[in-house]
């Protein structure tokens, strides 16, 4: 009997360590899993904030609004109203744009195949009286190399294009025009 009384002592006792050791192993492999899945969970999020930002840029960078036209890293609007250059020009900036400053003769191309008309349309650019120059309306200056105006180069003249050239026109007078961003 007392031979039993001992065996089940330590099988009582042994069950206990047992029972303590499993505890604390239970213990460590839940901090360690917990560990990890904190990473995982950091990683998971990571990821998906730059899948995310990447869809994002891609839909704000590489499409044009409704209505708009996109050629090149452009984004075009073409009027069917007329206004003056400057009703024209405030109209494009209300809409976070501004008027068209054609870069080169490859972009003056496209917009003449995209007006498909042979009326005036306003454009960015306009003669500045104080600096007597054209002048586009980022403030940079018109390339002659690459254009050239036909009309008087005078107070209040704004530029219209029509075909595949730049005209010089009272800057009060009503045309069509072109937005871009």
């Amino acid at each position: 009997m007392q031979d039993e009384e001992r065996y089940m002592t330590l099988k009582v006792q042994f069950k206990k360590r047992n029972s303590v050791r499993t505890s604390q192993l239970k213990h460590q492999d839940c901090s360690v899993m917990l560990h990890w899945y904190k990473i995982l969970l950091g990683i998971s999020g990571t990821v998906n904030a730059i899948l995310v930002l990447t869809l994002v840029t891609l839909i704000l960078l590489g499409m044009c609004p409704s209505e708009w036209l996109k050629y090149q890293e452009k984004c075009y609007w073409f009027s069917n109203e007329m206004k003056s250059w400057s009703d024209s020009h405030g109209y494009c900036l209300r809409r976070k744009s501004h008027l068209l400053i054609i870069q080169d003769q490859l972009e003056m191309a496209f917009i003449q195949k995209a007006v498909k008309q042979s009326n005036y349309v306003w454009i960015g650019l306009n003669f500045t009286f104080q600096k007597r120059t054209w002048t586009w309306v980022d403030g940079s200056p018109l390339d002659s190399n690459i254009f050239l105006i036909k009309g008087p180069a005078k107070e209040n003249s704004c530029a219209t294009i029509k075909e595949n050239r730049i005209y010089s026109e009272t800057c009060s007078s009503v045309f069509k025009w072109i937005c871009q961003y």
